[in-house]
Protein backbone atom coordinates (compact mmCIF):
# COMPACT_ATOMS: atom_id res chain seq x y z
CA UNK A 1 0.00 0.00 0.00
CA UNK A 2 1.82 3.19 -1.02
CA UNK A 3 2.17 5.78 1.77
CA UNK A 4 -0.26 8.69 1.19
CA UNK A 5 1.96 11.52 1.18
CA UNK A 6 5.35 10.23 0.27
CA UNK A 7 6.42 13.70 -0.16
CA UNK A 8 5.55 14.95 3.46
CA UNK A 9 9.04 16.43 4.40
CA UNK A 10 8.29 18.75 1.67
CA UNK A 11 4.71 19.71 2.38
CA UNK A 12 5.66 20.56 5.71
CA UNK A 13 8.64 23.26 4.76
CA UNK A 14 5.87 24.42 1.94
CA UNK A 15 2.84 24.79 4.06
CA UNK A 16 3.56 23.88 8.49
CA UNK A 17 5.00 27.21 10.30
CA UNK A 18 7.37 26.03 13.73
CA UNK A 19 7.82 27.60 16.82
CA UNK A 20 11.33 29.26 17.61
CA UNK A 21 12.11 28.21 14.37
CA UNK A 22 14.05 30.04 11.67
CA UNK A 23 12.02 30.02 8.61
CA UNK A 24 14.53 30.09 6.03
CA UNK A 25 17.04 27.71 7.92
CA UNK A 26 13.59 25.14 8.52
CA UNK A 27 12.95 25.55 4.25
CA UNK A 28 16.39 24.05 3.86
CA UNK A 29 16.87 21.07 6.62
CA UNK A 30 13.12 20.57 6.89
CA UNK A 31 11.23 18.84 9.55
CA UNK A 32 12.16 15.80 12.16
CA UNK A 33 9.01 13.53 11.43
CA UNK A 34 7.80 11.63 14.36
CA UNK A 35 5.40 8.52 13.80
CA UNK A 36 4.98 7.05 17.28
CA UNK A 37 6.07 6.73 20.81
CA UNK A 38 6.15 4.47 23.72
CA UNK A 39 7.23 5.04 27.25
CA UNK A 40 10.48 7.47 27.16
CA UNK A 41 10.66 6.70 23.15
CA UNK A 42 9.90 7.77 20.37
CA UNK A 43 9.74 6.63 16.40
CA UNK A 44 10.83 8.62 13.37
CA UNK A 45 9.92 8.85 9.84
CA UNK A 46 12.97 7.30 8.87
CA UNK A 47 12.61 4.30 10.86
CA UNK A 48 14.91 5.47 13.61
CA UNK A 49 14.19 4.99 17.68
CA UNK A 50 14.82 8.26 20.03
CA UNK A 51 14.97 8.81 23.71
CA UNK A 52 12.32 11.92 24.65
CA UNK A 53 14.89 13.39 27.34
CA UNK A 54 12.61 16.89 27.10
CA UNK A 55 9.37 15.31 27.61
CA UNK A 56 7.97 17.09 24.53
CA UNK A 57 8.56 20.61 26.07
CA UNK A 58 8.20 19.42 29.61
CA UNK A 59 5.03 18.20 29.72
CA UNK A 60 4.92 14.18 28.58
CA UNK A 61 4.47 13.20 32.33
CA UNK A 62 3.36 9.23 31.83
CA UNK A 63 5.18 8.49 29.05
CA UNK A 64 3.75 8.58 25.00
CA UNK A 65 1.16 5.65 23.77
CA UNK A 66 -1.24 5.54 26.80
CA UNK A 67 -3.93 3.64 25.80
CA UNK A 68 -6.09 4.47 28.62
CA UNK A 69 -5.72 8.16 28.13
CA UNK A 70 -7.03 7.53 24.18
CA UNK A 71 -9.66 5.12 25.54
CA UNK A 72 -11.24 7.83 28.12
CA UNK A 73 -11.20 10.17 25.23
CA UNK A 74 -13.11 8.45 22.97
CA UNK A 75 -15.35 6.95 25.36
CA UNK A 76 -16.19 10.71 26.31
CA UNK A 77 -16.13 11.85 22.64
CA UNK A 78 -18.58 9.07 21.92
CA UNK A 79 -21.24 10.10 24.76
CA UNK A 80 -20.55 14.64 24.46
CA UNK A 81 -17.47 15.68 22.80
CA UNK A 82 -17.64 19.37 23.89
CA UNK A 83 -20.43 21.87 24.91
CA UNK A 84 -19.49 25.71 26.79
CA UNK A 85 -19.28 26.28 30.15
CA UNK A 86 -20.69 29.50 30.54
CA UNK A 87 -23.79 30.60 31.92
CA UNK A 88 -24.75 27.48 34.46
CA UNK A 89 -23.63 25.00 31.75
CA UNK A 90 -21.43 22.37 33.07
CA UNK A 91 -20.33 18.81 32.46
CA UNK A 92 -19.41 15.60 34.33
CA UNK A 93 -15.65 15.63 33.42
CA UNK A 94 -15.22 18.42 34.46
CA UNK A 95 -16.84 18.62 37.76
CA UNK A 96 -14.91 15.55 38.61
CA UNK A 97 -11.04 17.38 37.75
CA UNK A 98 -11.94 19.91 39.63
CA UNK A 99 -13.29 18.11 43.28
CA UNK A 100 -10.13 15.53 42.02
CA UNK A 101 -7.65 18.61 42.17
CA UNK A 102 -9.54 20.84 45.20
CA UNK A 103 -8.50 17.33 46.83
CA UNK A 104 -5.28 16.71 45.48
CA UNK A 105 -3.72 20.47 46.35
CA UNK A 106 -2.01 21.06 50.00
CA UNK A 107 -4.78 21.32 52.14
CA UNK A 108 -3.45 24.21 54.11
CA UNK A 109 -3.53 26.22 50.55
CA UNK A 110 -7.16 25.46 50.40
CA UNK A 111 -7.13 26.32 46.79
CA UNK A 112 -10.57 24.91 46.07
CA UNK A 113 -11.74 26.58 42.91
CA UNK A 114 -10.77 25.96 39.15
CA UNK A 115 -11.26 26.93 35.96
CA UNK A 116 -9.69 24.77 33.07
CA UNK A 117 -7.99 27.25 30.30
CA UNK A 118 -6.60 25.66 27.04
CA UNK A 119 -3.10 25.75 27.70
CA UNK A 120 -0.34 27.52 30.64
CA UNK A 121 -0.33 31.01 28.32
CA UNK A 122 -3.97 31.40 29.08
CA UNK A 123 -4.43 30.15 32.56
CA UNK A 124 -2.07 32.88 33.15
CA UNK A 125 -4.19 35.59 31.18
CA UNK A 126 -6.63 34.22 33.25
CA UNK A 127 -5.36 34.89 36.23
CA UNK A 128 -3.98 38.24 35.63
CA UNK A 129 -7.80 39.01 35.25
CA UNK A 130 -8.73 37.42 38.62
CA UNK A 131 -6.13 38.92 40.23
CA UNK A 132 -7.04 42.61 39.35
CA UNK A 133 -10.46 41.94 39.40
CA UNK A 134 -9.91 40.95 42.73
CA UNK A 135 -7.89 43.94 43.99
CA UNK A 136 -11.12 46.00 42.38
CA UNK A 137 -13.37 44.36 44.50
CA UNK A 138 -11.44 44.65 47.69
CA UNK A 139 -11.23 48.94 46.84
CA UNK A 140 -8.22 48.83 45.20
CA UNK A 141 -9.06 49.65 41.53
CA UNK A 142 -5.29 51.05 40.87
CA UNK A 143 -3.80 47.63 41.85
CA UNK A 144 -3.57 46.63 38.10
CA UNK A 145 0.52 45.54 37.64
CA UNK A 146 1.95 41.89 37.44
CA UNK A 147 4.71 42.05 38.90
CA UNK A 148 7.08 38.95 37.54
CA UNK A 149 11.05 38.19 37.49
CA UNK A 150 13.62 38.14 35.31
CA UNK A 151 14.56 34.58 33.44
CA UNK A 152 10.76 33.63 34.18
CA UNK A 153 8.30 32.15 31.47
CA UNK A 154 5.15 32.67 31.74
CA UNK A 155 3.42 32.16 27.86
CA UNK A 156 3.75 34.31 24.84
CA UNK A 157 0.01 35.73 24.65
CA UNK A 158 -0.32 39.73 25.25
CA UNK A 159 -0.24 39.97 29.44
CA UNK A 160 1.55 36.20 29.98
CA UNK A 161 4.04 37.30 27.36
CA UNK A 162 4.75 40.44 28.87
CA UNK A 163 5.03 38.86 32.05
CA UNK A 164 7.96 36.64 30.66
CA UNK A 165 11.38 37.99 30.94
CA UNK A 166 13.72 36.48 28.60
CA UNK A 167 14.99 38.92 26.32
CA UNK A 168 14.88 37.37 23.15
CA UNK A 169 10.67 36.99 23.23
CA UNK A 170 11.02 40.78 23.04
CA UNK A 171 12.66 41.92 20.35
CA UNK A 172 10.02 42.81 18.31
CA UNK A 173 7.27 43.21 20.66
CA UNK A 174 8.07 45.16 24.02
CA UNK A 175 6.10 44.54 27.08
CA UNK A 176 3.08 45.71 28.32
CA UNK A 177 3.94 48.80 30.65
CA UNK A 178 1.31 47.18 33.65
CA UNK A 179 4.13 44.17 33.56
CA UNK A 180 7.41 44.99 36.16
CA UNK A 181 9.75 42.75 37.13
CA UNK A 182 12.58 41.88 39.86
CA UNK A 183 15.74 40.10 39.93
CA UNK A 184 15.33 36.21 40.37
CA UNK A 185 16.71 33.62 42.63
CA UNK A 186 19.22 32.49 40.16
CA UNK A 187 22.28 32.19 42.43
CA UNK A 188 24.76 31.39 39.83
CA UNK A 189 23.80 34.66 37.43
CA UNK A 190 22.44 36.46 40.07
CA UNK A 191 20.99 39.70 38.65
CA UNK A 192 22.31 41.21 41.52
CA UNK A 193 25.77 40.40 41.20
CA UNK A 194 26.42 38.80 44.97
CA UNK A 195 27.12 35.25 46.50
CA UNK A 196 24.14 32.96 48.04
CA UNK A 197 24.39 32.88 50.93
CA UNK A 198 25.96 35.57 52.54
CA UNK A 199 23.57 38.11 50.17
CA UNK A 200 20.70 37.34 52.59
CA UNK A 201 18.46 35.88 49.35
CA UNK A 202 18.67 39.72 48.21
CA UNK A 203 16.76 38.70 45.22
CA UNK A 204 13.36 38.29 47.29
CA UNK A 205 14.25 41.72 48.39
CA UNK A 206 14.31 42.94 45.32
CA UNK A 207 10.96 41.87 44.57
CA UNK A 208 10.11 44.30 47.72
CA UNK A 209 11.80 47.42 46.24
CA UNK A 210 10.42 46.87 43.10
CA UNK A 211 6.43 47.27 45.06
CA UNK A 212 7.93 50.44 46.78
CA UNK A 213 9.34 51.87 43.93
CA UNK A 214 6.53 51.75 41.92
CA UNK A 215 4.05 51.91 44.52
CA UNK A 216 2.27 49.07 46.13
CA UNK A 217 -1.29 50.59 45.19
CA UNK A 218 -0.26 50.06 41.75
CA UNK A 219 0.87 46.28 42.10
CA UNK A 220 -1.93 43.73 42.09
CA UNK A 221 -0.05 40.34 42.15
CA UNK A 222 3.70 38.93 41.57
CA UNK A 223 3.74 35.56 39.28
CA UNK A 224 6.43 33.41 40.05
CA UNK A 225 7.21 29.91 38.93
CA UNK A 226 8.63 27.69 41.69
CA UNK A 227 11.62 26.35 39.81
CA UNK A 228 12.79 28.69 36.90
CA UNK A 229 12.12 26.59 33.82
CA UNK A 230 12.16 27.67 30.73
CA UNK A 231 14.42 30.60 31.99
CA UNK A 232 17.35 27.44 33.08
CA UNK A 233 15.99 25.27 35.41
CA UNK A 234 16.54 27.12 37.99
CA UNK A 235 15.69 25.78 41.65
CA UNK A 236 15.86 28.64 44.18
CA UNK A 237 17.49 28.56 47.31
CA UNK A 238 15.68 27.41 50.34
CA UNK A 239 15.08 30.31 51.81
CA UNK A 240 13.42 32.04 49.16
CA UNK A 241 9.96 31.28 49.75
CA UNK A 242 9.17 32.40 52.63
CA UNK A 243 10.64 35.66 52.37
CA UNK A 244 8.75 35.96 49.10
CA UNK A 245 5.55 34.84 51.06
CA UNK A 246 5.99 37.51 53.82
CA UNK A 247 6.30 40.28 51.64
CA UNK A 248 3.16 39.50 49.19
CA UNK A 249 1.44 39.48 52.53
CA UNK A 250 3.02 42.39 54.15
CA UNK A 251 1.81 44.70 50.52
CA UNK A 252 -1.43 43.10 50.44
CA UNK A 253 -0.15 41.45 46.74
CA UNK A 254 -1.54 38.53 45.59
CA UNK A 255 1.03 35.38 45.56
CA UNK A 256 0.68 33.47 41.58
CA UNK A 257 2.30 30.73 41.29
CA UNK A 258 2.94 29.54 37.77
CA UNK A 259 2.93 25.68 38.16
CA UNK A 260 2.77 24.64 34.36
CA UNK A 261 5.59 23.09 34.47
CA UNK A 262 6.20 21.76 38.07
CA UNK A 263 2.67 20.25 38.29
CA UNK A 264 1.76 17.21 38.33
CA UNK A 265 4.83 15.26 39.56
CA UNK A 266 7.97 16.54 37.73
CA UNK A 267 9.71 18.21 40.59
CA UNK A 268 9.23 14.65 42.97
CA UNK A 269 6.11 16.31 44.66
CA UNK A 270 2.66 16.32 43.13
CA UNK A 271 3.25 20.35 43.02
CA UNK A 272 6.33 22.52 43.20
CA UNK A 273 4.96 24.52 45.93
CA UNK A 274 5.13 21.35 48.04
CA UNK A 275 9.07 21.83 48.51
CA UNK A 276 8.50 24.84 50.46
CA UNK A 277 5.50 24.81 51.82
CA UNK A 278 3.94 28.03 49.93
CA UNK A 279 0.30 29.14 50.48
CA UNK A 280 -0.66 30.52 47.09
CA UNK A 281 -3.80 32.50 46.32
CA UNK A 282 -3.47 31.80 42.55
CA UNK A 283 -2.10 28.90 40.91
CA UNK A 284 -1.80 28.25 36.89
CA UNK A 285 -1.04 24.60 35.56
CA UNK A 286 -1.31 23.03 32.47
CA UNK A 287 1.19 20.22 30.66
CA UNK A 288 1.40 17.45 32.94
CA UNK A 289 -2.43 17.40 33.42
CA UNK A 290 -2.96 15.65 30.74
CA UNK A 291 0.41 15.24 29.68
CA UNK A 292 -0.06 16.60 26.37
CA UNK A 293 -2.78 14.01 25.24
CA UNK A 294 -5.27 16.78 25.21
CA UNK A 295 -4.29 20.92 25.39
CA UNK A 296 -5.41 21.67 28.96
CA UNK A 297 -4.05 24.02 31.55
CA UNK A 298 -6.26 25.51 34.97
CA UNK A 299 -6.23 28.39 37.40
CA UNK A 300 -7.01 27.34 41.28
CA UNK A 301 -8.05 30.07 43.26
CA UNK A 302 -8.05 29.67 46.76
CA UNK A 303 -10.85 30.06 49.38
CA UNK A 304 -10.22 33.89 50.32
CA UNK A 305 -9.62 35.20 46.74
CA UNK A 306 -12.81 33.28 45.65
CA UNK A 307 -14.81 34.49 49.24
CA UNK A 308 -14.08 38.39 48.70
CA UNK A 309 -14.86 38.44 44.76
CA UNK A 310 -17.91 36.39 45.45
CA UNK A 311 -18.79 38.30 47.88
CA UNK A 312 -17.94 42.17 46.80
CA UNK A 313 -18.96 41.75 43.24
CA UNK A 314 -21.69 44.16 42.44
CA UNK A 315 -25.03 42.19 42.14
CA UNK A 316 -25.92 41.63 38.82
CA UNK A 317 -22.36 41.72 37.37
CA UNK A 318 -21.12 38.31 36.64
CA UNK A 319 -17.27 37.38 36.03
CA UNK A 320 -17.03 38.97 32.53
CA UNK A 321 -14.07 36.43 31.53
CA UNK A 322 -14.16 33.38 29.28
CA UNK A 323 -12.79 31.41 26.52
CA UNK A 324 -14.62 29.47 24.10
CA UNK A 325 -12.77 26.07 25.25
CA UNK A 326 -13.11 26.81 29.23
CA UNK A 327 -13.69 23.58 31.23
CA UNK A 328 -13.52 21.46 27.61
CA UNK A 329 -15.21 17.62 29.15
CA UNK A 330 -13.02 16.05 26.29
CA UNK A 331 -9.81 17.55 27.55
CA UNK A 332 -11.27 16.85 31.76
CA UNK A 333 -11.57 13.35 30.34
CA UNK A 334 -7.83 13.07 29.52
CA UNK A 335 -6.66 14.62 32.63
CA UNK A 336 -8.97 12.37 34.55
CA UNK A 337 -7.49 9.01 33.17
CA UNK A 338 -3.43 11.01 33.53
CA UNK A 339 -3.97 11.05 37.17
CA UNK A 340 -4.72 7.67 37.69
CA UNK A 341 -1.88 6.87 36.12
CA UNK A 342 0.27 8.92 37.90
CA UNK A 343 -1.57 7.66 41.31
CA UNK A 344 -1.74 3.95 39.98
CA UNK A 345 2.18 3.59 39.32
CA UNK A 346 3.40 5.69 41.93
CA UNK A 347 4.81 8.00 39.29
CA UNK A 348 5.50 11.39 41.38
CA UNK A 349 7.72 9.62 43.96
CA UNK A 350 9.78 7.83 40.81
CA UNK A 351 10.14 11.17 39.35
CA UNK A 352 11.48 12.14 43.55
CA UNK A 353 13.79 8.94 43.35
CA UNK A 354 15.31 8.13 39.65
CA UNK A 355 15.21 12.29 39.44
CA UNK A 356 18.02 12.20 42.26
CA UNK A 357 19.34 9.29 40.56
CA UNK A 358 19.48 11.57 37.01
CA UNK A 359 21.16 14.27 38.85
CA UNK A 360 23.90 12.36 40.99
CA UNK A 361 24.72 11.12 37.95
CA UNK A 362 25.19 13.87 35.73
CA UNK A 363 27.21 15.19 38.70
CA UNK A 364 29.32 12.26 38.53
CA UNK A 365 29.86 12.52 34.79
CA UNK A 366 30.27 16.49 34.39
CA UNK A 367 31.37 17.66 37.30
CA UNK A 368 34.95 18.46 36.64
CA UNK A 369 34.44 19.01 32.90
CA UNK A 370 36.24 22.05 31.85
CA UNK A 371 33.15 23.71 30.23
CA UNK A 372 31.01 23.29 32.54
CA UNK A 373 29.96 25.89 35.07
CA UNK A 374 26.73 24.62 37.06
CA UNK A 375 24.57 21.60 37.35
CA UNK A 376 21.30 21.43 39.22
CA UNK A 377 17.64 19.94 39.29
CA UNK A 378 14.98 18.69 40.93
CA UNK A 379 12.82 15.80 40.45
CA UNK A 380 12.78 14.77 36.72
CA UNK A 381 14.09 18.37 36.02
CA UNK A 382 18.17 19.03 35.08
CA UNK A 383 20.51 21.13 33.65
CA UNK A 384 24.24 21.50 32.99
CA UNK A 385 25.31 24.87 32.70
CA UNK A 386 28.14 25.31 30.40
CA UNK A 387 30.71 28.34 30.56
CA UNK A 388 34.45 28.84 29.10
CA UNK A 389 36.46 27.50 31.92
CA UNK A 390 37.10 29.46 34.62
CA UNK A 391 34.50 31.99 33.61
CA UNK A 392 30.72 32.46 32.69
CA UNK A 393 30.73 33.39 29.44
CA UNK A 394 29.74 31.17 26.59
CA UNK A 395 31.85 28.35 25.32
CA UNK A 396 33.25 29.94 21.71
CA UNK A 397 31.96 32.86 22.33
CA UNK A 398 29.20 33.28 21.23
CA UNK A 399 25.13 32.64 23.06
CA UNK A 400 23.99 28.55 22.76
CA UNK A 401 26.56 27.70 20.20
CA UNK A 402 27.82 24.89 22.44
CA UNK A 403 24.94 23.60 24.00
CA UNK A 404 22.78 23.21 20.48
CA UNK A 405 26.06 20.93 19.29
CA UNK A 406 25.81 18.88 22.31
CA UNK A 407 22.03 18.80 21.46
CA UNK A 408 22.43 18.27 17.61
CA UNK A 409 25.14 15.14 18.72
CA UNK A 410 23.00 14.06 20.93
CA UNK A 411 19.85 13.76 18.98
CA UNK A 412 22.15 11.72 15.97
CA UNK A 413 22.83 9.19 19.12
CA UNK A 414 19.39 8.71 19.22
CA UNK A 415 18.31 11.18 22.95
CA UNK A 416 16.60 14.31 22.55
CA UNK A 417 18.13 16.60 24.94
CA UNK A 418 17.11 20.67 24.46
CA UNK A 419 19.67 23.46 24.86
CA UNK A 420 18.25 26.30 27.19
CA UNK A 421 20.33 28.96 26.56
CA UNK A 422 24.02 28.21 27.94
CA UNK A 423 22.26 24.98 29.51
CA UNK A 424 21.81 21.31 28.30
CA UNK A 425 18.39 21.09 29.76
CA UNK A 426 17.22 17.21 30.51
CA UNK A 427 13.30 16.57 31.72
CA UNK A 428 12.87 13.01 31.02
CA UNK A 429 8.69 11.52 30.96
CA UNK A 430 8.32 10.53 34.76
CA UNK A 431 8.25 6.85 33.99
CA UNK A 432 11.90 6.83 33.24
CA UNK A 433 13.88 4.01 35.17
CA UNK A 434 17.48 3.88 36.74
CA UNK A 435 18.78 2.16 33.25
CA UNK A 436 17.35 4.83 31.09
CA UNK A 437 19.12 7.00 33.23
CA UNK A 438 22.13 5.03 32.44
CA UNK A 439 21.57 5.56 28.83
CA UNK A 440 20.75 9.14 28.60
CA UNK A 441 24.03 10.18 30.58
CA UNK A 442 26.19 7.37 28.80
CA UNK A 443 24.80 9.59 25.25
CA UNK A 444 24.98 12.79 26.76
CA UNK A 445 28.93 12.02 27.76
CA UNK A 446 29.81 10.97 24.54
CA UNK A 447 27.88 14.24 23.02
CA UNK A 448 30.02 16.43 25.26
CA UNK A 449 33.18 14.68 24.55
CA UNK A 450 32.33 15.18 20.67
CA UNK A 451 31.10 19.07 20.89
CA UNK A 452 34.29 19.69 23.37
CA UNK A 453 37.03 18.89 20.69
CA UNK A 454 35.54 20.53 18.29
CA UNK A 455 35.17 23.60 20.15
CA UNK A 456 38.70 22.74 21.76
CA UNK A 457 40.24 22.96 18.49
CA UNK A 458 38.42 25.54 17.61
Amino acid sequence: MSEPFPNLEDLDRAHLLHPITEFRVHEKKGPRVLVGGEGIRLRTRDGRSVIDGFSGLFNINVGHGRREIADAVAAQMRELAYYPSFWDFSTQPAIALADRLAQRFPPAAELGHMIFTSGGSDANETAFRFARLYQAVMGRPSRTKILSRKHGFHGITRASGSATRIGVYHVFAQPDPLHVDAAAPYCFRCDLGKTYPSCGVACADDVEAVIAREGEDTVAAVIVEPVLGTGGIVPPPAEYFAKLQAICARHDVLLLLDEVITGFGRTGRWFGMEHWDVRPDLVTFAKGVTSGYLPLGGVAMSQRVYEAIRDRSPQGLPFMGGLTYNNHPTCCAAALANLDILEREGLVENARVTGAYLLACLREAFSDHAFVGDLRGLGMLAAIETTQPHSKDPVGGKPMQFPARVAQAAWERGLIVRALWENVALAPPLVATRADVDEIVDILAKSFAEASKQFAAA
